[in-house]
C-alpha cells in the first residue's frame, strides 16, 4: 500500500486553526495535513461551483485525482487520471506514473505500459518507468501463480482501514474506527476485541480494556505466544495544538515539522486489561516505528520505520531482547526492502511475512514470504493469488499449523475501503480408488479377464485397471459426489451389480476387498476345489473344509434345479485300488455333509476317481515333491 497507510496512521498537529472561506483552500489546507475525505468534499464542492477560475479548475481536477489516489478508491482516481492525461491545460506529468499506478491497482496492465510509456515520451526519462514497465510484465507472466487456499470475507467492518489483526484464543483483536462516519470523515482508532461465531462470522466488538487507547490511532496489534505482552501502534502524543516554541520546553511528543509520529508500544495484560503501556526504547521523534510483530520465543521484535538509512519509504527492522533491553534496530536489507514501502510484518518459526509495494507484484501492496536463517534472509517470495490481488493486500497472520489465517485487502468494491479476509487451506479431495480381487465365489480362485461398466461414464484416465490379469486384482477410481453403477462381468460368470452411493461410501467400499462372481451352472460345467480337507488315510472332513462346503452349499442354493457330481480325487501314491476306495469314501463324506446342511440326496452324485484323473505329471514311478502330490488332491463339483 502507499505511504498514505502510515500518514493516515500518523497525523499533523496544529500549530494554527482557523477558519477557510474559500473551498478551494479549505481542500488544499485539509489535504496538506492528510484530512483526505475532508478534502475530498470540498473539492467536489468547488467543482460545483459556477464561480471556480479555470486555473482552479485544473487544480482542484489534479487535487482530487491525488486524493482519490490517497484514499485508495482506485476506480475514482483512474478516472480523474485519464480526464487530466488527455487535457492540454494539464502539464503535471506525474499525472502519467500515477495513472499507469492506479490502472496497475485495476488490473489494467496493458494500459498502465502505456501510461509509462507516455510518461517517458513527455519527459524524455525512460528509465524513471524501468521498474514500473517490469512489474506490469512481471504482474502479466504471473497471472496464473496460485496457491492451494480458499479466501472469504469476514463481517468485520473496520472503519475503511485496517491497521492488521492479531489471533487470540476464540477471536480477533483489530482496530476499529471510534466513530461510524467514516464514509465522509477522517476518523481514529481503537484496539478492540471481537469473539467469533466462526471463522468468518463474529460478534460485535469490544474496546480493550486498560491504558492502551487514547486520542488519535492504536493498531497494528502482536501478541506474544504466552498472552502476556501485547505489542501494538499508537500515536507519541495527544496533543492537537501546540506552538513550536514549547515544544521542546515542555517536552511535547512530536517531531520538528510538528509531526504526531507513530511508535510501538507494549502492554502487560492483567485480569483488569491490558495496564503498564509502555514504548520501547528504539522509538523517536523524528521518524515513526510502527506494525510490530513478537517471534515466536519472545526475543525479537521485526516492525516498520522510515528512520534514516534505510532503503526507501518505510523498511522492515528487527530489534533483540537481551535481560530487559532491547537492541539497536537492524535493518532487513535490501532483499526485503524496496525504495517503496515495505509493511505489516508477521513472524512464523523461520517466515517472515510481510506486505511491500517495491518489490514484484500485481499491482499494490503484495503479501510476501521471507525464509531467515539467524535473521538472515535466504529468500524472499510472492505469496501470489488468492493472498495477492492488484489492490492492496496486507496485514497477513496465519496458525502455526499454516492451514488457516486472516489478511486484509480493499480488493473488493470501491472507495478503497479494507475489510478483512479469512483464508483456510484446501483440503484435496482425492477420489475413491478401489482395489479388489476377483474370486470364483465356489472355488474361491482369482479369475483372469474380469470386465467391468459403470454408469454413468467416468473419463478413462479414472479407471486406471480395467481387466483383470492372472491374479484377479482390479482398481477402479470413483470421483466423489457422485453415484455410480458397476456392472462385473466376466466369461462363464454371473456378472453383478454394485451401487456405489455418492456420499457415506466407507461400507460399500470395504465391501470389495474380495469380489465373488458366481459361476454359470452350464452343463459339464467343473469345478475345481482345492480347500476340502481329510484326515491322513481317511476320509474324515477337518473343520477347516467348512468354509470350502458352504461356497458349494451357497452355490447350490443359488442354482436350486440343477444335479451334480461330487468327485474326490487322490495323488498317485498308494495302489490304485487303495486310492479308489479312499476317494470314493471321501467323495461319500462330502455329499454327507451336504444333506446334513439341507441339500436334497436327489442333486448329489459322490464319485471316486482316485489317482485316474492327475492334474500333472506324477503319474505311478515319478519322483515328485509333496507339493506337486498336494495339487493331485482335490475334490470336483460337475454340473449334470
Amino acid at each position: 500500500m502507499i505511504k498514505t497507510l502510515f500518514l493516515l496512521f500518523g497525523i499533523f498537529t496544529f500549530s494554527v486553526i482557523y477558519a477557510q472561506k474559500n473551498l478551494v483552500s479549505l481542500g488544499d489546507f485539509n489535504y496538506e495535513h492528510h484530512y483526505f475525505k475532508e478534502a475530498l468534499s470540498n473539492y467536489l464542492e468547488a467543482l460545483e461551483s459556477d464561480k471556480i477560475s479555470d486555473k482552479n479548475r485544473l487544480h482542484v481536477k489534479q487535487q482530487l485525482a491525488y486524493t482519490y489516489h490517497h484514499l485508495f478508491d482506485y476506480e475514482n482516481a483512474e478516472k480523474q487520471y485519464q480526464s487530466l492525461s488527455v487535457d492540454t491545460a494539464n502539464h503535471d506529468h506525474v499525472v502519467f506514473i500515477n495513472y499507469g499506478h492506479v490502472l496497475r491497482n485495476n488490473g489494467k496492465y496493458e494500459e498502465a505500459l502505456d501510461a509509462y510509456i507516455a510518461f517517458a515520451e513527455k519527459t524524455g526519462k525512460a528509465s524513471a518507468v524501468d521498474y514500473y514497465t517490469m512489474a506490469c510484465n512481471w504482474a502479466i507472466e504471473h497471472q496464473e501463480m496460485e496457491s492451494d487456499y480458499a479466501m472469504s470475507l469476514t463481517n468485520i467492518e473496520t472503519g475503511g482501514r485496517s491497521f492488521g489483526v492479531a489471533m487470540l484464543d476464540n477471536g480477533l483483536l483489530y482496530s476499529k474506527a471510534q466513530t461510524s462516519d467514516f464514509e465522509d470523515h477522517t476518523v481514529f482508532y481503537n484496539l478492540c476485541f471481537a469473539s467469533n461465531v466462526d471463522s468468518v462470522t463474529f460478534n460485535p466488538p469490544q474496546i480493550l480494556a486498560g491504558s492502551m487507547n487514547k486520542a488519535f490511532y492504536e493498531g497494528a496489534p502482536s501478541i506474544s505466544r504466552n498472552r502476556q505482552r501485547l505489542f501494538y501502534t499508537g500515536n507519541a502524543s495527544e496533543r492537537v495544538v501546540f506552538r513550536e516554541r514549547n515544544r521542546e520546553k515542555k517536552h511535547i511528543q512530536l517531531s520538528k515539522e510538528g509531526i504526531n509520529i507513530l511508535k510501538v508500544f507494549v502492554a502487560e495484560y492483567s485480569d483488569t486489561g491490558w495496564i503498564n503501556s509502555s514504548e520501547l526504547p528504539f522509538n523517536s521523534l523524528e521518524y515513526s516505528c510502527t506494525h510490530p510483530s513478537i517471534s515466536d520465543d519472545n526475543k525479537t521484535l521485526f516492525f516498520v520505520s522510515n528512520m534514516p538509512g534505510g532503503y526507501g519509504g518505510y523498511d522492515l527492522y528487527y530489534s533483540t531482547k537481551t535481560d530487559s533491553s532491547w537492541s539497536s534496530p537492524v535493518n532487513l536489507g535490501p532483499q526485503i526492502n524496496s525504495a517503496a514501502d515495505e509493511m505489516t510484518p508477521f513472524t512464523l518459526g523461520d517466515s517472515l511475512f510481510f506486505s511491500s509495494k517495491g518489490n514484484m507484484g500485481f499491482g499494490g501492496s503484495d503479501i510476501f514470504i521471507a525464509v531467515l536463517a539467524e535473521q538472515e534472509v535466504v529468500s524472499v517470495k510472492n505469496l501470489g493469488h488468492p493472498f495477492n490481488s492488484p489492490k492492496d493486500d496486507f496485514g497477513f497472520v496465519i496458525t502455526q499449523d499454516q492451514k488457516r489465517g486472516y489478511l486484509s485487502s480493499n480488493r473488493e468494491g470501491t472507495h478503497g475501503y479494507d475489510h478483512i479476509y479469512y483464508f483456510e487451506k484446501n483440503q484435496p479431495e482425492y477420489p475413491d480408488t478401489i482395489n479388489t480381487l476377483t474370486l470364483n465365489k465356489v472355488t474361491g480362485k482369482p479369475i483372469p479377464g474380469v470386465k467391468f461398466t459403470v454408469e454413468p461414464d467416468i473419463v478413462a484416465n479414472v479407471m486406471k485397471i480395467k481387466t483383470t490379469g492372472s491374479d484377479g486384482k482390479l482398481e477402479l477410481i470413483l470421483p466423489k459426489h457422485i453415484e455410480y453403477l458397476i456392472t462385473f462381468y466376466a466369461k462363464g460368470y454371473e456378472p453383478i451389480e454394485v451401487i456405489v452411493p455418492a456420499e457415506n461410501r466407507e461400507d460399500v467400499i470395504a465391501k470389495f476387498g474380495d469380489l465373488e462372481l458366481i459361476p454359470i451352472a452350464t452343463k459339464d460345467v467343473v469345478l475345481e476345489i482345492d480347500e476340502i480337507y481329510f484326515d491322513y488315510d481317511k476320509a474324515t472332513i477337518r473343520d477347516e473344509s467348512e468354509i470350502a462346503l458352504l461356497k458349494i452349499i451357497e452355490y447350490l442354493n443359488f442354482y436350486p434345479d440343477i444335479r451334480v457330481e461330487l468327485s474326490a480325487h487322490t495323488d498317485a501314491r498308494g495302489s490304485d485300488s487303495y486310492n479308489k476306495k479312499l476317494s470314493q469314501k471321501r467323495a461319500e463324506s462330502t455329499v454327507k455333509y451336504l444333506i446334513n446342511k439341507g441339500i436334497n440326496v436327489k442333486r448329489l452324485l459322490p464319485v471316486g476317481y482316485g489317482e485316474k484323473k492327475l492334474r500333472n505329471r506324477c503319474a505311478n514311478g515319478i519322483k515328485c515333491t509333496d507339493e506337486e502330490h498336494m495339487f493331485n488332491r482335490r475334490v470336483e463339483l460337475k454340473v449334470l
